[in-house]
């Protein structure tokens, strides 16, 4: 699944409307199947380095260039025809398959939408001219609340995560989210979530129904009910689960959890689930082989 980052399992407790969401198909879902239907569609524009042009994506997203906006990998200035290829992520299911997280080294955000703009000529990348600035709205289709910026990049620890650019300005109307571009790559409006209550640390695992099959990959994502947020936790060794950060978790809160699998002959194994944060809590989640209708009935109704 090329599109969902391997990070994983989290959080929370079963509520009294738990739900199982297997499959009851005999061939399943393959993997080469899954990444074709559900992967984030890359667009791809024309334009013209020298001179100003705009493009508007599927769901809105529209970048005004300058006049000489494109720089080549030396930082000279680039003339003539260029490729542009754009991902917009503007919705719970769409962050949960670009794989770009709504948390930051730990902590979590609350998106106001994500994209990914990248720039080449003749198969080689482009950099964006500092001296251009790079028009961007923004559809308030998550929200309208006032929103930061940021850029997913390496860390110190070589770690990739989304960075807070502490330059750049965020303008809200009601329409939209205005800003300039700071960088090619992934691009996110959000801010820093603060919740007052208590913070736990959650465990959890998935249960397969039937033979146990031979899993070479397996990811779980967490989507909260009230907030525009999903997250994926790692698998710890030391407690042989998936684990969240320590006492990160506000109790109290309501979401959904979603496992993802694949076993050694490519297919797809899914399981979901209803949780509330409780103390300290373990949750085991039923998954099962998969179908596409219900992967994808399942992410709709998110």
């Amino acid at each position: 699944m090329k599109n969902l980052t391997f990070i994983a399992l989290v959080i929370f407790s079963l509520s009294s409307c738990k739900k199982d969401f297997s499959s009851n198909s005999s061939q399943g879902l393959s993997l080469a199947e899954f990444n074709s239907k559900f992967s984030i569609p890359t667009q791809s524009f024309n334009g013209i380095a020298g001179t100003a042009f705009s493009i508007t994506g599927a769901k809105g997203i529209k970048l005004d260039f300058p006049a000489n906006a494109f720089l080549d990998a030396s930082g000279n200035p680039v003339s003539g025809n260029i490729k542009l290829s754009l991902k917009e992520v503007l919705s719970k299911r769409d962050i949960l398959l670009s794989g770009k997280f709504t948390e930051s080294n730990g902590q979590l955000l609350v998106s106001g939408g994500e994209f990914q703009i990248v720039a080449l000529q003749n198969g080689q990348l482009l950099k964006l001219n500092p001296a251009a600035a790079v028009n961007i709205n923004v559809p308030t289709t998550l929200s309208t609340a006032p929103m930061d910026l940021f850029e997913f990049k390496q860390t110190v620890a070589s770690d990739s995560t989304w960075m807070l650019n502490q330059k750049a300005r965020v303008f809200t109307t009601p329409a939209y989210y205005q800003f300039s571009l700071p960088n090619f790559g992934w691009v996110n409006c959000d801010y820093f979530y603060s919740n007052p209550n208590p913070k736990t640390t959650i465990t959890a695992g998935p249960i397969y129904a039937g033979a146990a099959p031979s899993i070479k990959e397996q990811r779980a994502y967490l989507i909260f009910d009230n907030i525009n947020n999903v997250i994926g936790l790692p698998f710890v060794m030391a407690v042989n689960k998936h684990q969240s950060y320590l006492n990160s978790m506000p109790i109290g809160m309501t979401g959904k959890l979603i496992i993802i699998s694949v076993d050694m002959g490519d297919k797809i194994y899914f399981g979901a689930t209803s949780f509330t944060v409780s103390a300290d809590l373990n949750l085991s989640v039923p998954v099962s082989l998969a179908t596409q209708s219900t992967i994808d009935n399942y992410l709709n109704s998110l």
